[in-house]
């Protein structure tokens, strides 16, 4: 909104919020969604999103067909596939990733584990004892990392990061070098809304010798992403927020 807020008052904020809504070129989307007839403004989304109307149904036919139906065929008919089936649709839609390049699995934290662990197994240098993160990214992703290095020895150097901002590409460079294994951020700041330049900074940290891994959880479904196009290493993210798939929906990993 155009202006210091504290010159508007409450009539002239809700007429303008009125306005843009009904410019905003998604606004019919919102009859896609359940409970959207009432007169809650639900701004949670980055936490829990809400469900599709058509979820209902396709929730109950997998319940009555697929599962009650097929029992333990569907296994081999068609859901072992559909880790990579949906990857390769969640790639193309939403991630900007060829084809097997996606799978579905696992919770967050323990895909960014995995993930983490490949790419110091990728870089596999004795002289690289670093892993470069931010210390206003998400606390879970802080706390997976702690652990690694103390497992594996290894150094963390921390990016002192404004809360109310986010991770810049200079600050990136600054803390790489030759030292730095791998680098760990989020594309969008858990507090700010921040958004960092991810083709950018992975120019970065691959001019460094580095690879990325790169936290998707608060920018899958919000934000345009294109992964291959930014030359990404690795990617983890989950599905129950922007991407509206539900408590206890799974992660996803990009390779």
């Amino acid at each position: 909104m155009d202006g210091n807020l504290e010159n508007h008052d409450g009539a002239a904020l809700l007429e303008r919020a009125a306005q843009l809504d009904a410019a905003d070129p998604l606004a019919r989307c919102r009859d896609l969604f359940i409970g959207t007839d009432t007169d809650l403004s639900y701004l949670d989304g980055n936490s829990l999103g809400r469900p599709l109307k058509r979820t209902v149904h396709d929730v109950s036919t997998f319940i009555e067909d697929g599962w009650g139906g097929r029992l333990i065929r569907g296994w081999d008919e068609e859901w072992l596939d559909l880790p990579q089936a949906i990857g390769d649709q969640l790639g193309r839609a939403v991630l900007g990733a060829a084809p097997g390049q996606t799978v579905i699995a696992d919770s967050t934290t323990v895909v960014l584990y995995k993930l983490i662990r490949a790419a110091l197994a990728t870089v596999a240098d004795p002289t690289r004892t670093e892993i470069v993160l931010d210390t206003d990214n998400f606390p879970t992703d802080r706390y997976l990392v702690e652990g690694i290095a103390r497992e594996e020895g290894l150094t963390l150097r921390w990016i002192e990061t404004d809360p109310s901002s986010g991770v810049t590409v200079d600050q990136v460079r600054h803390a790489t070098g030759p030292a730095t294994a791998v680098v760990l951020l989020s594309h969008v700041a858990y507090r700010s809304g921040f958004k960092a330049e991810l083709a950018a900074i992975t120019q970065v940290a691959h001019s460094a010798g580095a690879l990325v891994v790169w936290d998707l959880c608060h920018s899958a479904g919000s934000v345009e992403l294109d992964l291959d196009g930014a030359n990404v290493d690795f990617a983890a993210g989950c599905t129950y927020k922007y991407l509206n798939g539900g408590p206890g929906s799974p992660a996803f990993a990009y390779v």
